[in-house]
């Protein structure tokens, strides 16, 4: 039954059950509330539905434009109520705070952005299923969700193929299979019984335009293996496509007593035991120049160092330390000046269950207190060697053995992973690989059916195109974030700056409070931003993303801009999904934007 409109009256704005906790917030900050409600109410509509009276924006929206001052306090609150679809939290959720953007010469505002920051990586075996269909056909469900991240930003997908499988795996010239075992949702990292054969160098060629960054051993002792790994790459892929070479895999967990799947030894001396930083050094550029006089390789830079694992809980702090930039590069591990990038890994934590998901992935204090572990390394970098980057080239949101979706895969996890990229990119993380695990629970999508589930784009997916809208086409990019002030803001809402040459051109606002609609007590709260926008911007327009059902909301319900990406549009755009894209006016200098919990805005100025 379509819903009824009335006439709204005073007895309605005073005693209705629903608007009390409103009448008497706006009461204790207007005094002349019964004047003015008496005079103006009489031309404004509500509408009840279902019993529940929605917001009286109107109304607020006159009090507002007509009989406070635009700065005041009022008007924050008043417009934050308008907006609001709630009265039950009215009195705790109407907190407005505000949010100056700088010119970027005033703030610590990182170095131009790569346009190719949103990168990828597959474990060796996967990327056989993400890059072809089960007819061994082009992957197109693949191909056009790559298509979808880097065509916003106008950068080359470089994707990084790797992982320890392939640092204890073995090339076999004969084997007519690309890779072998198979990758599935038991078997998709088999250490210790990894091959891979001449055809699967001919996968990279599914995703034209691509580079790649290609893993060798270097776990093994045995350095004709990485030789012959080099040059079966560089002879399938072609050094056009050839991003750089990466001589091992998280060396600092090399363990005298490794074993890997089925307990089988991994350990010396047919493989390497435990590394300080001379022997990574040594054993690095030994095989890096067993590399180089074998193979053609460019002249420069073109090897990838270091690649340290995460570290987790009170073990942290090792990734300050652990191969020691300062040292390494002291004991002549640059000593031909080859090295392209430093990379490490990040995982957040091990995989939990949905009851985790807060705690584990939303609370931003855990994460940038994990990547401000970087910074010592990107410092130094800055400092001694400016042409060398930092970079993160194996990320996923946590590790387990199978997968843990409604830990992994959801609106929260989605959340978590675009501050995480905002974040990383405000402390000058130059790239993030990305990685893809058949079944690992965090994938971006699963490519092909398997395992009893359905090719799918997954929730972590949609924080791809928002971080790559955020950085934009330019390549002038310049990022920061920025301070939010008017109080005790909640403490997992941050807000970053995009800029390109001084101009701030879109701002990111995360709200990593959790709430679930299924398991959260009470209503969805919202803060309320007022952002000063630079002079001449007249409106903004705010992009969503988000869903209905919150933090525990998988991809089917989740929407950026309104937008969704599915197997059943083989991973091309489904635009207007959800109308939820706004356009805010800006009054004096000031856009007032509301986010909600467990959501993420894109604002563009």
């Amino acid at each position: 039954m379509a819903p009824q409109a009335r006439i709204f009256d005073e007895s309605d704005l005073r005693w209705s059950s629903t608007l009390r906790g409103w009448y008497k917030a706006l009461h204790d900050i207007l005094p002349n509330l019964d004047a003015l409600s008496s005079h103006l109410l009489p031309s404004f509509r509500k509408t009840e539905l279902s019993g529940i009276v929605l917001p009286f924006s109107e109304a607020l929206n006159w009090f507002s434009d007509n009989m406070l001052p635009q700065t005041s306090k009022q008007t924050s609150l008043l417009l934050a109520l308008a907006s609001f679809g709630s009265a039950a939290t009215l009195p705790r959720d109407a907190t407005s705070f505000s949010v100056k953007v700088p010119e970027v010469s005033a703030i610590d505002a990182s170095p131009k952005v790569d346009p190719s920051f949103c990168g990828l990586a597959f474990e060796q075996s996967s990327f056989v299923r993400y890059a072809q269909n089960d007819d061994g056909k082009v992957n197109s469900f693949s191909k056009n969700l790559i298509d979808a991240i880097t065509s916003r930003t106008g950068g080359a997908p470089i994707i990084r193929l790797g992982g320890t499988s392939p640092d204890y795996g073995k090339y076999l010239p004969g084997q007519e299979e690309p890779a072998l075992p198979v990758a599935e949702q038991d078997n998709y990292q088999d250490v210790g019984h990894t091959t891979i054969g001449p055809s699967y160098w001919d996968l990279p060629k599914n995703f034209p335009g691509a580079k790649y960054m290609v893993e060798v051993p270097l776990a093994t002792t045995n350095v004709s293996e990485a030789v012959a790994w080099a040059q079966a790459a560089m002879k399938g892929i072609g050094i056009d496509n050839i991003h750089s070479i990466q001589p091992g895999n998280e060396a600092d967990l090399y363990s005298d007593t490794f074993t890997g799947e089925g307990g089988i030894k991994l350990n010396p001396p047919e493989y390497q035991g435990t590394l300080s930083n001379e022997s990574y050094v040594g054993n690095w550029t030994k095989y890096a120049d067993a590399i180089l006089k074998a193979v053609d390789l460019p002249k420069g830079r073109f090897f990838t160092a270091f690649d340290v694992s995460t570290h987790f809980g009170d073990d942290v702090q090792a990734e300050k330390y652990i191969f020691d930039l300062e040292k390494c590069f002291g004991l002549g591990i640059d000593k031909k000046n080859i090295i392209k990038e430093v990379s490490h890994h990040y995982y957040q934590r091990q995989a939990g269950t949905a009851a985790d998901l807060a705690t584990g992935l939303m609370d931003t204090s855990v994460t940038h207190g994990h990547l401000d572990q970087y910074k010592v390394r990107i410092a130094w970098l800055k400092k001694i060697k400016p042409n060398i980057p930092f970079i993160l080239n194996e990320v996923g949101n946590s590790l387990f053995r199978t997968n843990s979706y409604e830990f992994q895969a959801r609106l929260g996890s989605a959340l978590w992973q675009v501050d995480f990229y905002l974040y990383s990119l405000a402390i000058g993380v130059a790239r993030i690989n990305y990685q893809q695990i058949m079944h690992a629970g965090y994938d971006l999508w699963l490519p092909v059916a398997s395992a009893g589930l359905e090719a799918q784009v997954f929730a972590n997916y949609y924080s791809q195109p928002f971080v790559a809208d955020f950085i934009g086409s330019s390549g002038k990019t310049r990022v920061a974030q920025l301070s939010v002030s008017g109080g005790d803001a909640p403490a997992n809402l941050a807000v970053y700056a995009a800029y390109e040459d001084a101009t701030a051109k879109r701002i990111a606002i995360t709200n990593l409070n959790y709430w679930n609609k299924t398991s959260s007590e009470g209503d969805r709260l919202s803060v309320t931003l007022d952002l000063s926008v630079p002079t001449g911007v007249k409106s903004v327009k705010v992009y969503h993303l988000s869903s209905p059902e919150g933090a525990g909301a998988g991809a089917d319900s989740i929407t950026y801009g309104g937008s969704q990406w599915t197997y059943k549009s083989l991973g091309k755009e489904v635009k207007n999904v959800r109308e939820d894209t706004e356009q805010i006016t800006v009054k004096n200098g000031v856009a007032q934007i509301k986010v909600l919990s467990s959501e993420a805005l894109l604002v563009w100025l």
